[in-house]
């Protein structure tokens, strides 16, 4: 049902495939492909990720280096669709860090004694709050 490709391919593949189908079951296109996806190229720090350069990073090395928040925090922010997508291996570096803060202070609220609790301490902040929700 789907058919993906890199965008350097759809002059040729992409558009074959589409010639292909219709010959080869020109009768019934309930064979053909229902849509097709493009993605762009995969780049690191902003530069084309190529084994021959040395610029090459697999997603095993990457979950090995940043581990897997880390490298999901950086693939998500280096794009999608037909946009190379920029893994930035600083990027996945801060988001270590911002991680571990956050964890640090999750378990620092989760162990403290001095939470509020109930409606009788509420500030005026927020009984607007829950007005307004």
């Amino acid at each position: 049902d789907l058919r993906v490709s890199g965008k350097d391919l759809i002059r040729n593949h992409l558009t074959m495939s589409l010639y292909n189908h219709a010959a080869i079951w020109s009768e019934n296109a309930d064979m053909w492909p229902r849509s097709f996806y493009t993605n762009g190229h995969v780049m690191i720090n902003s530069e084309k990720m190529s084994k021959s350069t040395g610029n090459f990073l697999t997603l095993e090395d990457a979950i090995k280096k940043f581990g897997t928040d880390a490298c999901r925090v950086a693939l998500a922010d280096s794009g999608d669709g037909l946009e190379d997508a920029n893994f930035v291996q600083k990027t996945a570096d801060q988001a270590i860090l911002k991680l571990s803060t956050l964890k640090d202070w999750v378990k620092e609220v989760a162990e403290a004694k001095s939470l509020r609790n109930g409606p009788a301490d509420q500030s005026f902040f927020d009984r607007a709050f829950d007005q307004e929700i």
